[in-house]
């Protein structure tokens, strides 16, 4: 059930800006920033994908940071909206733990001299697609949430079971 907090544009603007920057993450980041280094610089699926969780886990502190301070010092809605924002970044975390070990398998495994015939490592390529795919399905998933919850703050709404987990 949601419910809807009494607050001000401010404050719902604020709140908003918490699945903005979410959402950012999944969509720029992600999808956008790993095929722009992959076809404009020309680097490996793995090294953007590398690249991308880095500048996300950056972003990912800056909102744990962001959260504590709004526990402190900001009022109850947006509060409320940078911790939902901070917990939806459990879904992409094991996703990036996934990917993580999968190819950390492939580096284990090696690839015993066998290629396909571009010389790319076939463990390799199998592996890659096996950790990127729930990565993308995640990077999916996550944008679909923010982009809702970036609505609910707009409208200074939250869910009931949110507002029993953190209370005021």
């Amino acid at each position: 059930m949601i419910i809807k907090i009494d607050a001000t544009e401010q404050n719902r603007k604020s709140a908003k800006a918490a699945h903005e920057l979410f959402t950012i993450n999944t969509i720029l980041i992600h999808i956008i920033g790993t095929l722009g280094l992959i076809k404009l610089l020309n680097t490996s699926m793995n090294v953007a994908i590398g690249l991308t969780i880095v500048v996300s886990i950056g972003i990912i502190f800056y909102t744990y940071l962001r959260t504590k301070k709004a526990k402190k010092n900001d009022v109850y809605l947006v509060y409320l909206h940078w911790q939902m924002s901070l917990n939806r970044y459990k879904i992409l975390i094991i996703a990036y733990v996934f990917y993580i070990l999968i190819i950390s398998l492939g580096l284990i495994i090696g690839d015993n001299g066998v290629s396909s015939m571009d010389g790319t490592s076939i463990t390799g390529s199998i592996l890659t697609l096996l950790g990127t795919v729930p990565l993308f399905f995640a990077v999916l998933v996550s944008a679909v949430l923010g982009s809702g919850s970036m609505f609910n703050a707009g409208r200074g709404e939250v869910e009931q079971k949110f507002t029993q987990k953190y209370p005021q």
